[in-house]
């Protein structure tokens, strides 16, 4: 009950926020990236990174609202089928944040599962037969908010269990500057200003086809991997 509070009253402070307002009112993830580049300088590289099409998973670093938005507005522009699958009520935040602005209709395209560090079948099924059937899926492996920054290990078992079962490649993307701008034991006071960058890396693939059964030796070595190309992105 305390958590499902928590998330209204950052969705009800999203819709009050001025900037969230003027960009509903002009409409589309093309001028809220022009208004980022604005207040928070935002600069992505590696974009074209991201397959335009065929199965894909997508996976961020889990940072902040305002930057996890941010990523998935870039990824929803090279793929407008992009459905995002977070672990925890972390999802519905950002959900509520696009749908604030007017630019996404989260129930459409949000795979949830209420387990941060565990497999849940229902919603990794969903989200597996979306990646066979050519869609994309973006996931945000680590489970839950950051809270010192950092990239957090061990990863979350849903983004490798994904890759292992549908074969999909995994392309790794990661937000630097939103923690400074909206740390999450600080999301209500989140600035205006600040600076953002979003870079995708090369695809990953962690075998050629998809595998019949996933054991925990195979999670954890394809979560160490993981895990290194996406602290590797942060690095450079």
């Amino acid at each position: 009950m305390i958590m499902l509070e928590g998330f209204k009253q950052r969705i009800h402070y999203a819709r009050k926020l001025w900037l969230l307002q003027l960009a509903r009112r002009l409409g589309g993830p093309r001028f809220v990236l022009a208004l980022a580049r604005l207040f928070y300088r935002l600069r992505i590289d590696g974009e074209a990174n991201i397959p335009a099409q065929g199965g894909c998973l997508v996976a961020f670093n889990h940072v902040s609202t305002i930057a996890d938005a941010l990523l998935f507005l870039v990824v929803q522009r090279r793929r407008p089928d992009a459905n995002l699958f977070v672990q925890g009520l972390t999802g519905e935040v950002i959900a509520g944040l696009l749908e604030a602005l007017g630019l996404w209709q989260g129930q459409e395209r949000m795979l949830l599962t209420d387990n941060r560090r565990t497999l849940a079948a229902a919603g990794l099924l969903h989200a597996r037969q979306v990646l066979l059937d050519g869609g994309c899926v973006v996931i945000a492996p680590e489970g839950e908010f950051t809270w010192d920054g950092r990239l957090q290990s061990p990863l979350a078992a849903g983004a490798a269990w994904l890759a292992l079962r549908s074969g999909s490649p995994i392309i790794p993307v990661v937000s630097q500057g939103g923690y400074d701008i909206q740390p999450v034991w600080q999301m209500e006071k989140t600035r205006l200003t600040g600076q953002i960058h979003i870079r995708a890396g090369q695809p990953l693939v962690l075998g050629a086809q998809s595998l019949e059964r996933v054991t925990d030796a195979h999670i954890q070595a394809a979560n160490q991997r993981l895990w290194q190309a996406l602290a590797a992105l942060l690095e450079s």
